[in-house]
């Protein structure tokens, strides 16, 4: 059985009982032992005064003429003052004693061995204090050498004084001190419970407010005047309570905004604990996933039958810190979801409805497609109807001549944009998962550089290859050359003549880093973050004189991102002044086993012309 936890009250009483019982017993302890020193010390003195006034009357007696004489005037002696006396010769045998008749003193045990028998030989005096079996009660001893006229050997004179006198006295003491202790120690504890209780008091009541507190009740005041303390904790109580009341109300009435907001949210969300069960959502959840007011304590996967979602929020809510992916409910119906872990355990997930976003995307990229198609036929004629003037047997002047030539020029520039938006298009309305396998990118940049080789020696630069082959990565394979391709095109029209490109490869994470620097002018940092922008070009004027179409880049984006990777910028490279440099990322194969797919396997030619 538990025992049940000591009161305050009766704490704060047995502690001040046991400081009471210390403060009064030790020195009442060390008053007696004081004064029983001082009384033994006393009586010491008096046995000594009393031997020495034995002593002087025997010298002054006539010579006894037998032991039995001796031990008679003892006898007297003794009836007359008080107290035992004994004669003990030097071997210790006992030859008179007051309290002893003469019979008896012959069979006394020896006495040489006695404490103040021995000291009394070996010093000349000696004394003690011991019970005598004889007389049945302590007594304290006194003893010295002398001698008589009648005896040859050196004898022992020794008095017995009651030690009782000192005893009572002693217990006459301890009664009148234990008395007047118990007096003090009941008035004590009379006034120690009184107070305690006045003390008790105020802590009960503060204990009381304490527990509406914890209840929820921040109404009640209370102030206590017993003591400067209890009346500023008191008080300290009301204004922590004060706060925390209006903590409660400013908490409540965020939540019920919050609560509010989030109801009325056309994004859905919804909060799972650390087990992975749903344990809120809002109504756009439940309207999406059809679950009004029966979503709580269920998996994600029960709402939305699909194995993505609830794959994501396991991978979350096990360690995970964020996530984010591509929701297809149904066909149009596109949710772009994120995944973010509570530090407490568990997850949130947001649902952004971007089905109208894909559908003007789309609509777009429908646009920008069949806008190319129908560009590309008239292109294709004005290019070969300006050919063949240019080239038949037509004679023009200087002027007209010229005319045909910047026609010809920019058909040219309008083919390459149309090209590169069907390119782009193609790139974005489909998926490469179908088209994605092992292939060495040495071959492929080997494929690439041949094609922009003429290029770079018009301007006299080089190409330093640093690339290892065979490089594995998974890929696209003609993705990734028309990537080396636009990234090598766009390094030699921005590098000045004589200038070089380096490329090489590193492997970091788990993926196979392509780096292609150029020694350019670089590119300002307020342009950066806009460079794989369809059509952002960074100094118009030169673009046009370079003849890019400004899609390159975001050709490259899109390709690398479908293939999986990622692709950023730098400029200048580190501990440079000028350039640029380009990298991206390719996943390296999971089998690293697996045949590499070779340019002659798939084009059935080396060479692939981008």
């Amino acid at each position: 059985m538990q025992m049940q936890p000591m009161r305050f009250g009766t704490r704060l009483l047995a502690s001040f009982w046991l400081v009471l019982i210390v403060a009064i017993c030790i020195p009442g302890i060390y008053i007696y032992y004081s004064l029983r020193n001082d009384f033994i010390e006393s009586s010491r003195k008096d046995a000594w005064e009393k031997l020495d006034f034995a002593e002087w009357l025997t010298k002054r007696q006539p010579a006894f003429t037998s032991e039995a004489a001796l031990d008679q005037w003892c006898k007297t002696f003794a009836q007359q003052v008080g107290y035992r006396i004994t004669v003990i010769e030097a071997g210790g045998r006992v030859i008179a004693d007051s309290d002893v008749p003469f019979e008896g003193v012959v069979r006394m045990e020896n006495h040489a061995y006695r404490e103040e028998i021995s000291s009394a030989f070996r010093t000349g005096h000696g004394s003690s204090i011991r019970y005598s079996d004889t007389l049945d009660r302590h007594l304290i001893y006194a003893a010295r050498p002398f001698s008589m006229e009648s005896q040859h050997l050196p004898m022992v004179l020794r008095i017995a004084v009651p030690f009782s006198e000192v005893e009572n006295r002693l217990s006459e003491y301890a009664r009148q001190f234990w008395l007047v202790n118990a007096l003090i120690f009941a008035l004590a504890l009379g006034l120690s419970i009184y107070f305690t209780r006045r003390l008790e008091s105020p802590v009960h009541q503060i204990i009381e407010r304490i527990r509406k507190l914890g209840t929820g009740d921040y109404t009640h005041r209370y102030i206590a005047d017993e003591g400067r303390e209890f009346h500023q904790l008191s008080g300290n109580i009301n204004e922590m309570a004060d706060r925390i009341s209006h903590q409660v109300e400013t908490i409540t009435r965020q939540k019920y905004e919050l609560a509010v907001i989030i109801e009325n949210m056309r994004e859905g969300i919804l909060l799972l604990d650390k087990d992975g069960r749903i344990k809120a959502v809002n109504h756009a959840v439940e309207d999406l996933a059809g679950c009004r007011g029966s979503c709580i304590g269920k998996k994600p996967v029960e709402l939305f039958l699909n194995n993505e979602i609830q794959a994501a929020c396991d991978a979350v809510v096990c360690g995970t810190p964020e996530f984010s992916f591509t929701l297809e409910l149904e066909e149009d119906l596109f949710y772009e979801v994120y995944l973010t872990a509570i530090p407490e355990g568990g997850a949130l997930v947001v649902f952004y409805n971007v089905s109208e976003r894909r559908r003007l995307e789309k609509i777009r990229r429908d646009f920008v497609a069949n806008v190319s198609h129908e560009l590309k036929t008239p292109l294709t004629s004005i290019k070969g109807y300006v050919e063949t003037l240019l080239s038949g047997p037509f004679n023009f002047t200087g002027e007209a001549k010229s005319f045909l030539q910047t026609i010809h020029k920019n058909a040219n520039h309008m083919t390459a944009i149309v090209d590169d938006l069907l390119q782009l298009t193609r790139l974005q309305d489909k998926p490469f998962a179908k088209q994605i396998g092992t292939v060495d990118a040495a071959q492929c940049f080997n494929a690439a550089s041949e094609t922009i080789m003429p290029m770079a020696r018009e301007k006299n630069i080089s190409i330093r290859n640093q690339l290892e082959s065979p490089i594995a990565v998974k890929a696209d394979e003609s993705a990734l050359i028309r990537v080396f391709g636009n990234l090598l095109d766009n390094a030699i029209r921005y590098s000045p003549e004589g200038g070089a490109i380096t490329v090489r490869s590193t492997e970091e994470a788990g993926k196979i880093i392509f780096a292609i620097e150029d020694e350019g002018p670089g590119i300002a940092k307020h342009h950066q973050s806009r460079i794989f922008e369809r059509f952002y070009r960074v100094e118009k004027e030169r673009s046009r004189f370079t003849g890019g179409t400004g899609l390159g880049l975001a050709i490259c984006k899109n390709a690398v991102t479908g293939m999986g990777g990622d692709i950023w910028m730098q400029s200048p490279p580190l501990e440079k002044q000028n350039g640029s440099v380009f990298f991206f990322s390719l996943l390296p194969p999971a089998d690293k086993g697996m045949p590499i797919q070779t340019i002659d396997d798939h084009f059935g030619t080396k060479g692939y012309t981008i």
